[in-house]
């Protein structure tokens, strides 16, 4: 067909408590925030995250579905360390061969993965080894942290 899309641009997030939610991304994430009146936002992993109020219209719906960012190997552990120290449960996933994931909640109950590819097989499961992660098997369903901040 020939037509594709260039990037992501932005996604909205309905939150409970805008300045929470502005603090998680900029202070746990480090994200940089946008100097805009409305709607507040982040810029985090290349991409816009819009900020709206939840009101009688709209209500934080996390759901299922979640957002993935690439992530360097190197930057795996600490993260993952940012990330408790902040008081954010974390739990760790393995979705293909080569990638290891950092898998955690926002403080509406947002999914989040930090998916980290790999050259090989061989890295992968001495990376998963290293710590600890279970390669996943079959079926199995991605086991999210438990609830929000």
């Amino acid at each position: 067909m020939g037509l594709s899309a260039q990037r992501l641009d932005h996604w909205t997030l309905v939150t409970s408590d805008l300045a929470r939610t502005r603090q998680f991304y900029t202070e746990v994430l480090d994200a940089e925030p946008i100097d805009r009146a409305f709607p507040a936002g982040v810029t985090f992993g290349g991409t816009t995250i819009d900020f709206f109020l939840a009101g009688d219209q709209q209500h934080p719906s996390p759901g299922t579905d979640h957002h993935a960012y690439i992530i360097a190997l190197q930057d795996f552990d600490a993260w993952t360390e940012q990330l408790r120290g902040h008081g954010v449960s974390v739990s760790f996933g393995n979705f293909g061969k080569t990638r290891m994931s950092l898998l955690f909640d926002d403080p509406d109950g947002y999914h989040f993965e930090f998916v980290v590819p790999m050259d090989s097989e061989e890295v992968a499961k001495r990376e998963l080894e290293k710590r600890g992660i279970q390669p996943r098997r079959g079926g199995s369903q991605v086991s999210w942290p438990t609830a929000p901040l």
